[in-house]
């Protein structure tokens, strides 16, 4: 009987909870375009953007409201019984930071490609990790990337060189690059050691070492989606046999549509001689199949074509102005048709699988907003397998290469690429004397125009 009256007490108090009266009440925030939850953020977001109203009950209830680059704000909310609700209005401050840059005076600043003027300068950016460059008369004197904490200033001292102890003494020479901090320089009579080079004689010089900054961080992770157009013409070498295959074989207009993703392990791990190398995976598959007419086909056969590249690559930066990247890894591209069997043993049915090294190079060009970074790529194929069109020789041995010329450009975060691309594969043949098709090798050309457009972190 107690557990009877126990359990019944608890529904009602339960119901009495549920049944308690709730009202709207407007969030409006400056800046607008936040979300707000209501207890915890775990719970889901309540309503978003703001302005914008939930429903609370009567009382005081917690919320969080939360907008990027900007601090998580934690508040209560109160709600009477009676009465018009007034509107519950906040200020979100801004999670930013400031990058401090006092010298050399005269120096060129870019922080994340984008040109911040001249030091001595102060940079306010949001509270993330940000690419800084220093260069004065085209001498890079610094490159790197700070953390930056909401409301912290974080001070980027550029490379310094050993000023001697003496008075009245004349710089020395200049001297190469290096000059990090004088090191190796001879003590001096007076004056300040020239960039690099020696002090003039007497006192001893004073070394000033590079300013210590937050860890810095590279590139993490790339997320972009590809589409490709592609264009095919494949034929056959003095081939003799049925209509199809005896002459060329065109397909117009595929179009490709995938992902690609590419993490830099080495940044990520913290190593810095390995920031350049990355690892990508790209998949793309085909949206348009398009059927076949040809003289022989007997049944319906469509085009089905697909692609698939998983690459390590490492790339090297020289003068702030030009890249080179090498990378190896495994690609395969399918050219193939859905069909009946003997329909598509009658068109070049081929399933390209290989290990792929190539080399890269590009100019960096950045803007006011960003960079531009015109590039050409080749690369050697050694085909490990040709699919259904080598079945039909004794002997068939592929060979490719892929050749391209674009644009990427990086505004940001936000990534962008145009590309023209050449696909070409050969193919060294000797048919079966049985065989309808008799010839003695082939050539299958891939041309495509790809676009890309992406988000890096």
């Amino acid at each position: 009987m107690f557990r009877v009256l126990t359990t019944a007490l608890v529904v009602v108090w339960v119901g009495a909870a549920d049944a308690a009266p709730k009202r709207k009440v407007k969030i409006i925030t400056e800046p607008a375009g936040a979300t707000v939850y209501i207890g915890a953020t775990e719970d889901g977001p309540a309503c978003e953007p703001t302005p914008c109203a939930i429903e609370v009950p009567v009382g005081e209830t917690s919320i969080v409201i939360d907008l990027k680059d900007h601090q998580r704000l934690y508040e209560n909310v109160v709600v009477g019984k009676r009465g018009k609700v007034p509107d519950a209005k906040f200020a979100l401050t801004p999670a930013l930071g400031t990058i401090v840059i006092d010298g050399p005076a005269g120096a060129s600043v870019t922080v994340d490609d984008i040109d911040q003027g001249k030091a001595p300068t102060r940079v306010e950016v949001p509270a993330e990790g940000h690419h800084v460059v220093v260069i004065l008369k085209g001498k890079t004197l610094y490159d790197d990337y700070v953390e930056v904490a909401a409301g912290a200033e974080v001070a980027v001292e550029p490379k310094k060189v050993a000023t001697g102890g003496g008075e009245g003494g004349e710089a020395g020479g200049e001297g190469g690059e290096g000059g990090e901090g004088g090191e190796g320089g001879e003590a001096g009579e007076g004056g300040e050691g020239g960039e690099g080079g020696e002090a003039g004689k007497g006192g001893e010089g004073r070394i000033r070492d590079q300013a210590t900054v937050p860890t810095p961080r590279d590139r993490y992770v790339s997320l972009s989606v590809l589409v490709d157009i592609g264009f095919r013409a494949f034929a056959y070498g003095d081939a003799a046999g049925t209509a199809i295959e005896s002459g060329s074989f065109d397909e117009a207009g595929q179009v490709l549509v995938g992902p690609v993703i590419e993490l830099w392990p080495g940044s990520m791990a913290g190593i810095r001689f390995l920031r350049g190398l990355s690892l990508l995976v790209r998949y793309q598959y085909g949206l348009n199949k398009q059927k076949v007419t040809a003289a022989g086909l007997m049944n319906d056969t469509n085009t089905f074509w697909q692609s698939t590249e998983v690459s390590l690559r490492h790339r090297w930066t020289f003068a702030q102005r030009i890249t080179a990247e090498l990378g190896g890894g495994y690609a395969r591209d399918q050219y193939q048709f859905e069909g009946f069997p003997t329909d598509v043993a009658r068109v070049p049915d081929v399933d390209y699988k290989a290990f792929r090294l190539g080399a890269r190079i590009s100019l960096l060009l950045p803007f006011e907003k960003g960079l531009v970074e015109p590039f050409l790529t080749f690369e050697n194929r050694v085909i490990q397998s040709g699919g259904l069109l080598a079945t039909k020789f004794d002997e068939a041995r592929p060979s490719g290469f892929r050749a391209s010329a674009g644009v990427a450009a990086r505004f940001g975060k936000i990534t962008a690429r145009v590309e023209a691309a050449a696909i070409q594969y050969s193919w060294e043949l000797v048919a079966d004397p049985m065989s309808t098709t008799q010839a003695s090798s082939a050539s299958d050309a891939i041309r495509a125009i790809g676009f890309s457009v992406g988000y890096e972190y």
